[in-house]
């Protein structure tokens, strides 16, 4: 890695130039070290954006959501050849009402890529995505802005697949906030937005995405590099579209292969920690006092994350949930909220994958610490049977960030005559 101390501030609308020189052909990333006088917290002092212009051309833009921290934002600096490249880096503020706002950079990294071989092959592929444009011109600069890019690879008839999905710091639209939470165990929105199909000559053969009202759309543009797929985020709740309207983009490297079949996506929660602050931030900021009663999440802190798994039933049905009891306290707190619907929302798990996540709601003021007991019960009176595999226990402070309580290997099955079994008991001293 190749650091560049610039140690300046850049004014709203003006720039600053990084000379770099590339000595050898190959993926590299970029990271910058910068800081910016906003906090996402804050109704219109979400962010900054800082735009990036390689040899004069526009490449992307970083969305400095992190706010007075010094915060590492890395990318996809793309696949660069020897020579010498000028990277520009342009102050805009659309969404801020600050007077002489200015951003500071402190250093900017530049790293060659070392890539185990489905990285290399993820990487080669790997989207182009433009900002959301339905409430503004910009978005994501105060919502729903993207974070990280999560990718697995499987084989297709032909060679291989390589699906990427977005995490998202929230989701505007859809599922209601507090259904989030039980359903998916999180605020985040982490979705499927692409899949390149390739060929055994390890060339594109087409490109799937899904698109508005989740419907798995065929791309049809021109690709970039002749490999890469450019899409938009369309909607408010984390679709996509291959036709540009916005003039902000992102270049996210694909930064972990999700292991599908033995930890769920929300294992990001603890590969990259921030994530979790700026969901905070966002609930905070948009959740608190919101309107609607689902909608409302007042502290995250409140809350008990749950990962397990479900296996020998088909998926897409809610199927368990997790209770627990509180020292001193008989009220049964449930991951479904004693399995609420509302509308077509149901509180249970309903995902297309084994591994997922759930929260339970604990009383003001309590935590991990003051958990008893906790069961896992059969909530579908259809199945006559469920295997249960393994178990995470995690919780979020604010000054801690994410915390691990217990992670164990457990294998059980409940029946319609055992539809109920604890899990996990705290030992007496």
């Amino acid at each position: 890695m190749e650091t560049f101390e610039i140690c300046q501030l850049v004014p709203d609308e003006k720039s600053c130039d990084v000379r770099i020189q590339i000595r050898e052909k190959g993926f590299y990333a970029i990271e910058l070290l910068s800081s910016s006088p906003t906090a996402w917290v804050e109704e219109y002092n979400e962010s900054v954006m800082l735009r990036l212009f390689i040899n004069g051309e526009h490449h992307q833009d970083f969305v400095l959501f992190y706010g007075e921290t010094l915060f590492p934002y890395r990318r996809f600096l793309g696949e660069l050849d020897p020579g010498a490249y000028k990277l520009t880096f342009q102050c805009v503020s659309p969404r801020s009402r600050m007077e002489d706002l200015s951003v500071w950079v402190e250093e900017v990294n530049i790293e060659k890529l070392v890539l185990s071989d489905h990285d290399q092959l993820a990487i080669q592929f790997s989207p182009k995505l433009y900002g959301r444009s339905v409430y503004s011109d910009y978005d994501n600069l105060y919502t729903d802005t993207p974070l990280e890019m999560l990718y697995f690879i499987e084989d297709w008839e032909h060679g291989k697949v390589i699906e990427y999905q977005m995490v998202f710091s929230h989701e505007d639209e859809g599922t209601p906030a507090q259904f989030l939470l039980a359903k998916w165990g999180r605020l985040l929105d982490i979705e499927y937005m692409v899949r390149v199909y390739i060929n055994e000559s390890n060339e594109v053969d087409h490109v799937m995405y899904q698109g508005p009202h989740h419907i798995n759309a065929r791309y049809k543009q021109k690709l970039l590099d002749n490999r890469r797929p450019i899409l938009q985020t369309a909607t408010c709740n984390g679709n996509f579209t291959d036709d540009i309207t916005s003039d902000y983009c992102f270049f996210f490297l694909p930064s972990y292969e999700w292991k599908k079949d033995e930890e769920p996506r929300e294992v990001v929660m603890e590969r990259f920690p921030y994530i979790n602050d700026v969901m905070d931030w966002e609930a905070q900021r948009q959740l608190a006092n919101n309107p609607e009663v689902f909608n409302q999440v007042s502290n995250l802190e409140r809350y008990l994350f749950v990962h397990s798994s479900v296996w020998d039933v088909a998926l897409g049905h809610p199927t368990i949930d997790f209770t627990c009891r509180l020292l001193g306290d008989s009220t049964i707190y449930s991951s479904s909220m004693d399995q609420l619907k509302v509308g077509s929302f149901s509180a249970g798990y309903t995902g297309p994958y084994h591994y997922f996540a759930t929260a339970i709601k604990l009383p003001t003021g309590k935590s991990y610490a003051d958990i008893e007991e906790i069961e896992v019960r059969l909530i579908n009176e259809e199945l006559s049977s469920v295997t249960v595999k393994d178990l995470k226990l995690l919780s979020y402070h604010r000054a801690k960030g994410i915390q691990t309580h217990l992670h164990q290997h457990i294998v059980l099955e409940l029946t319609q005559s055992e539809a109920c079994k604890p899990i996990w008991k705290k030992e007496r001293v």
